[in-house]
């Protein structure tokens, strides 16, 4: 049993709150697809990433909406950041250390997993800046395969162009998230997950992300045609 470290969260919904008020500031803002948010039970969200806002548009979305904390990866550094850092402590998030195998967040995300919680992470690793669905990296397939919990797709459009390039001023842009249904990965809990397996699985789930983006979002995953690679 992996063991199980209290994570901070009752600022998830106050914060929740706080974010729809700037969603419709911002936005404006749309829902589609709660129907699928699994009500009970542990679930691994996977969404594209090119904005900091969309951890907490898609929490509020997700996991506000139907009454749910969810545990979101985050880079390390966002916890040293002034006001943000403490807010996000207090928000349920794991804070990830990037570029390597970070074996305590790791046992985090999977403990939070097995006592029924739901997890999110952004696949990519990283933003896209211009808002085009990149690449997937292996965290997310692999947690899926250890843990075998189902994986909840979100497609989340719009939100790049809210602070396009090096912006500091906000710029109004409809916001849509989407939610698909959920699936599930080759359970593997014991013994080796081989590079071609991961990559495979890691396909899998940027396909399903995919399919709940915008064409002019989609990047190489348009026309089912994918990026190299796929299991970094």
């Amino acid at each position: 049993m992996t063991e199980r470290v209290r994570i901070s969260s009752w600022f998830f919904h106050p914060g929740a709150v706080l974010t729809s008020w700037l969603l419709w500031l911002v936005g404006p803002g749309e829902v589609h697809g709660l129907e699928h948010v699994p009500r009970t039970g542990a679930y691994l969200l996977v969404a594209n990433h090119c904005s900091n806002l969309d951890p907490p548009f898609s929490g509020w979305a997700v996991g506000h909406q139907t009454g749910r904390v969810i545990h979101y990866l985050a880079k390390r550094e966002i916890r040293g950041w002034p006001l943000v850092g403490w807010l996000a402590s207090n928000s349920g998030v794991i804070f990830v250390r990037r570029g390597e195998g970070d074996r305590a967040a790791q046992r985090l995300a999977t403990g939070a997993l097995e006592a029924g919680h739901p997890v999110a992470l952004f696949p990519e690793g990283t933003r896209s800046r211009d808002g085009q669905l990149a690449e997937g990296k292996a965290g997310a397939a692999l947690l899926g395969m250890r843990t075998g919990v189902p994986l909840l797709p979100v497609g989340i459009a719009g939100t790049h162009r809210i602070f396009p390039g090096r912006s500091r001023l906000p710029h109004r842009s409809r916001v849509t998230i989407r939610v698909g249904a959920p699936f599930t990965l080759d359970h593997r809990p014991d013994g080796r997950l081989d590079r071609a397996s991961l990559a495979a699985a890691t396909d899998t789930i940027m396909r399903r992300i995919s399919e709940l983006l915008p064409a002019d979002q989609q990047g190489g995953w348009r026309d089912d045609v994918a990026p190299s690679g796929g299991g970094g």
